[in-house]
């Protein structure tokens, strides 16, 4: 059980160091004391066993580095370099991490495929080695094409066959004098292949090849500009080369891009509020389904007490670290040492989480978009001076706070909302257009440079007395707002403000500026290659579900619905007995809880309403809201689409998407157009042209790591939060890295000596032998575990898994008497014994039951999915014997036809037609959700069904909703799994409908003539919503989100 003493001390270290199952200290005693009490031999102490894992910790595990913050707090960084040669050295990470951007034509499904590693990422980072024959070609060094020119690569890349390739530059031989040397045209690029590469810098001076061209070593200078002149050529030393080459001496190298978070997170159980800042990352070169593993979730640092800048500045230092010398580490792929180079590819988090990355103000702010200078609304004022009141769609105060808000960023920041004053005065019509215009159209972009510029101006202007206003003002007319630097501005200003005259402050100002860090900007902008204004990319999850959906969905219970006992009831009858087949969604949506909880919902329940609000809010909502819905509805899954064929029509599609629902909500109320979100949502298609499909920089899987921080808070005496819980989190990585079976560093330290010497575990025959460890020079001593420990976790598998299915509860029969036989009876032979079964997995992972509806592959490769319902899964009696969950052979399906696109919902039409087909489960796409048109037809809560307590019949009933012409059905378009299939059935936008700016005239003329209509009418029924539509019963009239509701008499 190396590097263990014994079984025992391993599982004893494995159930200490479950990231969700955290044992406390008494927990443990008690095992000890259970198992000695049973007879267990040989159980050692907890002393021992605590013992024993810092010892070994101290020997192979993850280094935690105190750090000193620049603003006077002590926290704690695990090291980034051991977490990153660890993820080398792992075989469950190793094998699945990209090192080399790839060209994949139009398809866009990873990271890697994007534009961000491809052209943005900054060139020192990423990896500047390319193998080829056994040859090293650097970045930034010549070589000889075997056309006999000469080349210099500046970027390497994968060709879509998998070779390696390169973005290069032409040299050019120029004579000075007596010397010859090279000239990089670095205004033209060629792309050079693989087979292409002839002889590198390394071997210039002994290859026949070079003939009479000028040395490698002699580059006189680039041409950026094909007529501009020759400046000199910086990125290398001409005579060395590359200094990685010097750095890895032979050594591979590679990048290691990472996606970088930052969150807040309560460190308390109770509801009691012990904020903690945290950042994480993950592998950006993993691919999608295992980025989005908690397994490749990575914990560096938090603190209840240390900003998240400040943090950063030291997360920073182990970055330039690595950027200096590289982290060496041990492949377990190639079986030798390697040297990495990490870098981050983008910052992610909360909108305001971002804005603080970005050095931004806020989305509170009048210039509200950290990406693009979009303006707000000025402060209106009045005569007395008191600012202009924003109405809120969804009932907040002035400052945007709501009675029962949860699930997200904080609400202050969601919403432009100005001070507290008296008598505000509302926008005229023309500032209400205006306004509405500038959120619907991107501005003029901002920029690394340009921030830079500004902050440095505000750094000058606070090293005069008296310019405390002009910052101020300075930074409210650009949005510009560094949280890190404004510590250091508040001590500037500390340091003279008891002083009299000017000249006092002025020289006590200048006194306290010798005792200041030379930088004092962010350590943001210390993060080479980083533009956080381009780099912080849309983050969906507390954009969209806890945007948007939240928004609309609050506003339909706490406003359209309000008190309206009886509507508030039917859509919670609605909702619970909607078919959500197909949505992977359970058996039964909680339609009192979504409906009476509404102002506690998470993100996992505006999940479940994005997908299914049409069909339960029809005539509850005015049309133009039910519009907004819908057009929401079918925007969802096209964001969360996880692989793009076509990047090119995906992005056109989804910028019609987003017009569509701008479009719409404009056309119910211009009022939501205070709500920064609505536009901050247009800058999503560039960022997935940057970095992928928009899921790869959702925050999903670390927003539920939150949990694993606050139980390690939980769980510790909290008189030292952030050295403690790094270190709980140090050890967890241990325990993960050595259950993979991964070769461990081996520190040949004094503790480690101390461990040899007191667990003999590790004098085992063939211990330190060729076979056990490896002596990978700079990269350190690595010796490997014992065989055993990584199949502890192994077991049978308990639930089926893709492409199986779970036997029904019925005998064996012949085939003969199945459904499949009445129409395919050559099949299979009829007196063969045959087995049916109730469910069965698909490739995907869905689980589809039989009467489900799946989308299918007909016999063309290329052509549209096809639609039909499962009717019979059957499986051969010898294979339901000898398996617990059997390969179905065959699956039944009665096919469906999908017709043109129903209103008010825009999906497509469903017609069950008499054709069926028989097909093995690799056909089978996906689920699918059909739904029946309630809307059409009336369908009212006239059934009943039996209620149940504890699994017991009460003898109570409810009210069921009972469908008239129950085969009138729709194809549910707003399913968000397996979007990328289901977008091939999605009813298209025109574009050229959508009018942006007519209908903002028409949305805020309709705002100015409501506000005269409440004026002239006052009281209840002057706001009233209005009539029906005939025969439909929508609501026809717009209304205000945040007018109250006329009750139902």
């Amino acid at each position: 059980w190396y590097p263990w003493r014994s079984k025992v001390v391993t599982t004893f270290d494995l159930i200490m160091n479950l990231p969700r199952s955290t044992f406390s200290t008494r927990q443990i005693d008690t095992i000890v004391w259970l198992l000695k009490e049973n007879g267990a031999s040989q159980v050692p102490s907890a002393k021992t066993i605590r013992d024993h894992n810092t010892a070994l910790h101290n020997m192979c595990g993850i280094r935690t580095i105190q750090y000193d913050g620049a603003l006077g707090h002590k926290f704690f960084v695990n090291s980034l370099a051991d977490m990153i040669s660890q993820e080398m050295a792992n075989p469950r990470v190793r094998p699945y991490l990209r090192f080399y951007p790839e060209d994949a034509g139009k398809t866009v499904n990873e990271y890697w495929h994007a534009r961000h590693w491809h052209e943005h990422a900054d060139p020192s980072l990423v990896t500047p080695l390319a193998i080829i024959n056994g040859l090293h070609y650097y970045v930034h060094e010549p070589f000889i094409h075997t056309s006999g020119r000469a080349f210099m690569p500046f970027r390497w890349f994968l060709h879509h066959d998998g070779t390696i390739a390169a973005h290069a530059w032409p040299l050019r031989a120029v004579g000075r004098g007596d010397e010859t040397g090279w000239i990089v045209e670095e205004f033209w690029t060629i792309d050079i292949f693989q087979a292409e590469f002839l002889v590198p810098f390394g071997s210039w001076v002994t290859s026949q090849a070079v003939g009479s061209l000028p040395s490698a070593r002699s580059i006189f200078g680039s041409l950026v500009d094909l007529n501009g002149s020759v400046i000199p050529w910086t990125r290398t030393n001409s005579m060395v080369g590359n200094r990685w080459r010097v750095i890895a001496g032979g050594a591979p190298v590679y990048s290691f891009p990472i996606w970088l978070y930052c969150d807040d997170v309560s460190g308390n159980q109770s509801k009691k509020w012990n904020k903690h800042n945290s950042f994480l990352f993950s592998p950006a070169g993993l691919p999608r389904v295992h980025l989005q593993q908690e397994y490749n979730v990575h914990f560096l640092c938090t603190s209840n007490l240390a900003p998240p800048l400040e943090m950063m500045d030291g997360v920073v230092q182990q970055f330039e670290a690595a950027w200096d010398t590289g982290i060496w580490a041990w492949d377990c792929v190639l079986q030798d040492r390697v040297l990495v180079i990490p870098f981050v590819a983008a910052l992610l988090g909360d909108n305001p989480m971002q804005s603080e990355f970005a050095c931004h103000v806020g989305q509170g702010g009048k210039y509200f978009c950290r990406i693009c200078d979009a303006k707000g609304s000025d402060a209106a004022m009045d005569e007395s001076g008191a600012q202009e009141e924003v109405s809120d769609p969804v009932g907040r105060d002035v400052h945007g706070h709501q009675a029962g808000a949860s699930g997200g960023e904080s609400s202050a920041d969601d919403t432009q909302s100005p001070a507290r004053g008296r008598k505000k005065r509302n926008e005229s019509m023309q500032e209400m257009v205006d306004r509405v215009a500038r959120f619907v159209h991107i501005g003029k972009l901002r920029t690394r440079e340009n921030t830079l510029q500004d902050l440095n101006a505000m750094v000058v202007e606070a090293g005069q007395v008296g310019n405390l206003t002009k910052i101020k003002a300075h930074k409210t007319n650009t949005g510009i707002k560094d949280t890190f630097l404004d510590a250091f501005l508040e001590r500037m200003y500390l340091s003279y403000k008891d002083k009299s005259g000017k000249v006092a402050k002025q020289n006590a100002l200048d006194n306290f500026k010798h005792t200041l860090p030379e930088n004092m900007l962010s350590p943001v902008w210390r993060i080479r290659g980083l533009d956080p204004h381009a780099d912080t990319p849309v983050e969906i999850l507390h954009t969209v579900l806890l945007g948007f959906v939240k928004y609309f969905w609050r506003d339909v219970v706490h406003n359209r619905l309000g008190t309206n006992v009886p509507k508030r009831e039917l859509l919670k009858t609605r909702l619970r007995c909607l078919d959500i087949s197909g949505l992977q969604l359970g058996q039964h949506l909680p339609g009192h809880t979504l409906v009476q909880y509404a102002g506690s919902l998470t993100g996992r329940d505006f999940r479940i309403i994005a997908q299914i609000a049409p069909y339960v809010l029809y005539d509850l909502v005015p049309a133009p809201c039910f519009d907004a819905w819908v057009s929401l509805s079918n925007l969802v899954p096209l964001i969360w689409q996880p692989a793009i064929a076509n990047i090119d029509k995906y992005i056109e599609r989804l910028e019609s998407s987003i017009h569509n629902f701008i479009f719409h909500t404009i056309c119910w109320t211009p009022r939501w157009f205070n709500k920064p979100k609505f536009h901050v949502l247009l800058h999503l298609p560039a960022h997935i042209r940057r970095f992928g499909p928009a899921i790869l920089f959702a925050t999903e899987a670390f927003e539920s790591f939150n949990a694993v921080i606050r139980a390690k808070s939980v769980h510790s005496n909290r008189l030292a939060p952030s050295r403690d819980i790094a270190t709980a989190f140090a050890h967890n990585n241990r325990v993960r890295h050595l259950l993979s079976g991964a070769r461990h560093p081996f520190r040949d330290s004094e503790q480690s000596q101390k461990y040899s010497l007191a667990f003999k575990s590790f004098a085992y025959p063939g211990f330190g032998s060729s076979l056990l460890s490896a002596h990978a020079g700079d990269a350190g001593i690595w010796r490997q575990v014992a065989s055993a420990v990584p199949h502890l976790l192994d077991s049978e598998g308990s639930s089926p898994i893709a492409s199986t299915c779970t036997p029904d509860k019925k005998s064996a029969r012949l085939y003969s008497s199945t459904e499949t036989t009445q129409h395919f009876p050559t099949l299979s032979p009829p007196q063969s014994p045959t087995c049916t079964s109730s469910s069965m997995v698909l490739f995907n992972g869905d689980v589809s039951r039989v009467g489900h509806w799946v989308l299918f592959q007909p016999s063309t490769s290329d052509a549209t999915p096809a639609l039909g319902r499962v009717y019979e899964i059957i499986t051969s009696l010898h294979a339901a014997e000898a398996q617990r969950f059997p390969q179905p052979d065959a699956v039944l399906l009665q096919r469906a036809d999908i017709g043109t696109c129903l209103s008010p919902y825009q999906m497509p039409s469903v017609c069950p037609s008499s054709d069926w087909v028989v097909l093995h489960i690799s056909h089978i796409l996906c689920s699918a959700n059909v739904q029946h048109r309630c809307h059409r037809h009336n369908c009212a809560a006239s059934g009943s069904e039996a209620t149940y307590q504890e699994r017991l019949e009460t003898g109570q009933t409810r009210p069921v909703i009972s469908h008239n012409a129950a085969d009138d059905q729709l194809l549910n378009t707003a399913r968000m799994r397996d979007a990328a299939r289901i977008d091939q059935l999605r009813v298209q936008i025109d574009p050229k409908s959508l009018d942006l700016d007519s209908a903002i005239i028409r949305g805020v003329q309709q705002e100015v003539d409501g506000r005269k209509n409440q004026r002239a009418g006052g009281g209840l029924l002057g706001r009233s919503r209005g009539g029906s539509r005939q025969g439909t019963g929508r609501q026809t009239t717009g209304g205000s989100p945040s007018q109250p509701v006329a009750r139902s008499s």
